[in-house]
């Protein structure tokens, strides 16, 4: 009994390992029911790309150490790439005319060919327009507008 425990253990430890490396509970939960039915994966039954990260969820077990994790904060690679390109924009005479979120992410993506989601920008710049890198005003259509100090 013991020996099959052990076993067991050490199966459940490599496959929390490789479950893990999935950012997103239902690919693991699809990773799992696979291992446990033993069906097999069909196209489509994972999300576009396949190299999700994992970033533990609350709900997270970790079989090697037979504890619970605790919630990790996740930052996604494009918020990272939203806060540089936002960075290269102030840095740049971009902001030297007052601008609406709408131009910075259409600036960002027609720079850097990626997407950017506009809400990847908004805590960005409200920080800079607390510390005074930017100014933040509302224009006439109540939208809030950003540009550099005088």
């Amino acid at each position: 009994m013991t020996k099959d425990f052990d076993k067991l253990r050490q199966q459940l430890v490599e496959l929390a390992e490789a479950v893990n490396r999935f950012e997103s509970e239902s690919v693991q939960l699809r990773v799992v029911e696979l291992v446990l039915t033993g069906g097999s994966a069909r196209e489509g039954d994972f999300a576009e790309g396949g190299n999700e990260r994992y970033v533990p969820g609350p709900g997270f077990v970790d079989f090697g150490r037979g504890m619970r994790s605790g919630r990790r904060k996740k930052t996604t690679d494009s918020a990272r790439g939203a806060v540089a390109a936002l960075n290269d924009l102030i840095e740049s005479d971009f902001f030297t005319e007052p601008r609406t979120i709408s131009d910075i992410v259409a600036r960002c993506e027609g720079v850097s060919g990626a997407r950017y989601k506009s809400n990847a920008f908004s805590g960005p710049l409200s920080r800079h327009a607390r510390s005074g890198i930017l100014n933040r005003e509302k224009n006439e259509d109540g939208k809030f507008v950003y540009s550099k100090p005088s």
